[in-house]
């Protein structure tokens, strides 16, 4: 009972991104759990059923463990889509948005370059701003 547990509480908590990995992980962790019982179980008067336990809990086991990752898969992609599509409709509207914002105008111009006193100062480009960024009102 207490294999069982581990078992089924590795398979819960193991996280596959896919159905394929999920699947096999039941079928795997269902097959060793389906040949534990089956060695576990009756094996006859001398023991002429115990390989036939082990086989037959082995494919059992198995194909249950695949069926239970499969619908753990499909849950769990369920509520992930669910979870994605409750977040997308508590997304804010548009109405507490700010109002977006207008480019500011800018001047450029090009200044030659001089000497001043025992400097120089190359050419280069002064930017003014004449018309700074302003709200833009929507009517």
């Amino acid at each position: 009972m207490k294999s069982l547990i581990v078992f089924v509480s590795i398979f819960v908590l193991a996280a596959c991104a896919s159905e394929s990995k999920t699947v096999g992980l039941g079928a795997a962790l269902g097959g060793g759990t389906g040949a534990l019982v089956g060695s576990i179980a009756d094996p006859g008067k001398h023991g002429e059923f115990r390989t036939r336990n082990i086989i037959l809990g082995t494919v059992l086991g198995g194909m249950a463990g695949a069926a239970a990752g499969s619908v753990i898969h499909n849950e769990s992609e369920k509520s992930k889509k669910e979870a994605f599509l409750k977040g997308q409709a508590s997304r804010p509207s548009q109405e507490g948005a700010p109002p977006n914002l207008s480019n500011p105008r800018v001047e450029t111009k090009w200044i030659e370059g001089r000497a001043l006193g025992n400097r120089f100062i190359e050419g280069h480009f002064e930017y003014v701003i004449i018309e700074p960024a302003r709200w833009e009102t929507s009517q």
